[in-house]
């Protein structure tokens, strides 16, 4: 089916560096209660869970069954997902370095339905709107921004909240037009030395990778 939905995409990051000094089992068992928490926020508000991609999630609202507020649901489960992301800092990793997380939003068409092989299908939604919530995700690191979403989401909420900043007007790799991005900063500063940390504010480095 083609249908208006708002995807999101959210990747947590400093977990690849938590995970190389502890056993298999203790990482797992903080992974799952990660997605756990995730879950729920997604769940909570209608979103239906497409897919985990290791520590990064995809979910889209609007589809399959149609939601004429996706947007703010969207933008719900985002603003849940960092609550809950501090509250699993302080409850499960107990002072040490703390997680940080990026979440992307985009609203636009989408091909959503059932695809795979004879033998094997799943659930998905493809198309322009998802590659650019994915990258969208991406222009969150080393920013003071824990969520990024585009212009089109923006236009699509039914109550505009009171705290989102104009971010920039930047190029996205595979696209010919730059796309608008407002933010929500991260009560979580970014870490500039980690991989994808903060870059110089000129062309180049505003390119989503």
């Amino acid at each position: 089916e083609q249908r208006e939905a708002t995807v999101l995409f959210s990747d947590l990051r400093g977990f690849t560096t938590y995970s190389e000094s502890r056993p298999p089992a203790d990482v797992i068992d903080i992974l799952n209660g990660y997605l756990g928490e995730m879950t729920d926020a997604i769940l909570d508000e209608g979103g239906t869970l497409v897919a985990y991609m290791g520590d990064g999630i995809m979910a889209v609202f609007g589809a399959p069954l149609d939601q004429a507020d996706h947007a703010d649901r969207a933008l719900r489960t985002a603003r849940n997902m960092l609550t809950r992301l501090e509250r699993f800092n302080e409850t499960e990793l107990r002072g040490q370095a703390p997680f940080r997380m990026g979440i992307g939003l985009n609203t636009g068409e989408v091909i959503s339905g059932n695809v795979g092989s004879e033998r094997r299908l799943e659930y998905t939604t493809i198309g322009d709107t998802v590659n650019t919530a994915s990258r969208i995700e991406g222009m969150t690191k080393g920013t003071p921004y824990a969520l990024l979403m585009a212009q089109t989401t923006v236009d699509a909420l039914l109550s505009a909240p009171g705290d989102m900043e104009f971010f920039e007007d930047l190029a996205i790799r595979g696209r010919s037009e730059t796309v608008r991005l407002w933010g929500v900063r991260s009560s979580v500063a970014p870490d500039p030395s980690a991989p994808g940390g903060a870059q110089p504010a000129d062309d180049a480095g505003r390119v989503a990778r």
